[in-house]
């Protein structure tokens, strides 16, 4: 072997060990210090305080549903709301022959006196919104036959509209696309 042949083999072997040395110094250790972190914010108007709000059982105490071309009728309905610290809601609704009938004359098809909603929600306190997530949401965006499920002022794809009143009521409401309220429910919480 040729002295260059030598000097090149060990001038390899030398940057492996080397390689070896560093990639071993650079392994991760467990951080010793905490990360630099804030409190959750608390009270009203956060997150937290709007979920601490909402957290409970309700009972409904009216239901106003209002048509695509402007009608408006009180739906004759019972309905129950619940949710949990940790995101979670359901929302039922009871409709009474009456309140079906209602809804008919409204154009709005319910095919069922019960209509129910749960799911994991998300709270935008900027425009006080509670909307549904779930795992495939965003992939069903763009859905047609979601889109006309949309239509529904019950549906769960629907943004839900939050406010809380001085008397401790609850309203919660739906929108069409032209912004005007398709469904409009008061709430009051059980004790």
């Amino acid at each position: 072997m040729t002295r260059s042949r030598i000097e090149y083999r060990l001038s390899l072997w030398l940057a492996k060990v080397c390689l070896t040395i560093i990639v071993g110094a650079c392994a991760g250790a467990p951080r010793t210090r905490p990360l630099d972190t804030k409190p959750v914010s608390e009270g009203p108007g956060t997150i937290e305080g709007v979920r601490k709000q909402l957290e409970g059982r309700w009972a409904l105490v009216s239901l106003t549903m209002n048509s695509a071309d402007g009608k408006s009728a009180a739906v004759d309905a019972g309905g129950e709301l619940a949710s949990d610290a940790f995101g979670n809601l359901e929302v039922e609704y009871r409709l009474s022959e009456t309140g079906l009938k209602t809804l008919d004359d409204l154009g709005i098809k319910s095919p069922n006196p019960v209509i129910n909603t749960s799911g994991t929600v998300v709270i935008d306190t900027t425009q006080q919104r509670i909307t549904y997530v779930g795992e495939d949401f965003q992939k069903r965006a763009f859905d047609p036959t979601l889109a006309a499920q949309r239509a529904n002022p019950f549906a769960l794809e629907r943004v839900r509209y939050y406010t809380f009143g001085t008397d401790g009521t609850l309203t919660l409401s739906t929108r069409y696309e032209d912004g005007k309220n398709a469904s409009v429910s008061r709430w009051k919480k059980e004790p």
